[in-house]
């Protein structure tokens, strides 16, 4: 029986992340009182890693009504709007959690996406966003990172945290240093193929009808990751698939629902060995059924 907790210690250490079928929640530490259209989890980022969930999205920003240092003291948003009232909720906050977590689990990897948010003002010239996230979160605990380039194999990557990082850097030095560069895809791509990253992120659901699309595309993507995972081993390819969705103005369009239709629309059932990473809304849905069926590929 798979232990949900640390299901990578039965994955051999030479599989490259790519090649694994990877549970991950959109906007994953939006799980507290929030707006109703800003929440899109039920439990913690602690219950999700408990429960086998090793992609993580976090989206940050300035810290509201503070200046100078104070300010890049982050927080955790979700498009415009924080995911926890009245309250911030700081980015350490939830990065200690994953360090607890891995510290626990030292069989496994926890691949955070990192990505700026909001309507702040960061001087791109000068990498002001970079410099804080290596400066304030990564540097002090660069043991605790793995933060290499290329996509990884898990030997390499156990009890770290893979820095997957939604952010542009300039700085050439620095980027070498800070993570795999996802910065890239298409805003509302419905497939993105770049190379070494595949993305399926059509998120700008107008109606109801634009659920379906969104199901078929997440199928489509997952399908021909097994199909590409099993007949390119030696060229490996991280397919990245978002199950998420909204529109802030439409409430059968807010994330809560949106995670009821994949799973009424069955996604589950393209789900296969190799299928990527599949990013899921309220992942503690039916006791985490998609996350459980997720891992339970792998083997």
């Amino acid at each position: 029986m798979v232990q949900y907790n640390e299901w990578m210690k039965d994955v051999n250490d030479d599989a490259k992340l790519s090649s694994l079928s990877v549970p991950g929640t959109h906007n994953s530490a939006a799980c507290h009182v929030a707006l109703p259209s800003v929440q899109c989890q039920g439990a913690s980022v602690t219950d999700q890693l408990n429960h086998g969930v090793r992609f993580l999205d976090i989206r940050c920003a300035k810290l509201f009504l503070a200046s100078g240092d104070d300010a890049n003291d982050l927080q955790v948003i979700h498009g415009k709007f924080p995911v926890k009232i009245p309250f911030p909720l700081k980015l350490a906050k939830v990065l200690d959690e994953v360090y607890a977590f891995l510290q626990s689990h030292g069989s496994e990897t926890v691949i955070v996406s990192l990505k700026q948010e909001g309507q702040d003002t960061w001087d791109n010239d000068s990498d002001e966003f970079p410099k804080v996230i290596w400066e304030n979160y990564v540097r002090p605990h660069q043991d605790q990172w793995y933060l290499g380039s290329g996509i990884p194999r898990l030997g390499d990557t156990r009890g770290k945290a893979v820095l997957f990082r939604r952010f542009g850097v300039k700085d050439e030095q620095l980027s070498q240093n800070l993570g795999i560069d996802a910065h890239w895809w298409t805003y509302n791509t419905t497939d993105d193929d770049r190379g070494e990253i595949r993305v399926q992120d059509f998120c700008e659901l107008n109606d109801t009808n634009d659920v379906q699309k969104k199901s078929d595309y997440v199928k489509q993507l997952t399908s021909q990751a097994i199909q590409y995972n099993a007949t390119n081993p030696a060229d490996p390819k991280l397919f990245l698939n978002f199950c998420s969705g909204s529109n802030f103005f439409n409430p059968e369009c807010w994330p809560e629902k949106i995670a009821q239709c994949m799973s009424d629309a069955n996604i589950q059932d393209c789900f296969g060995k190799g299928c990527g990473i599949v990013v899921l809304d309220y992942s503690e849905k039916d006791d985490y059924k998609l996350v459980k069926e997720l891992v339970d590929k792998n083997f």
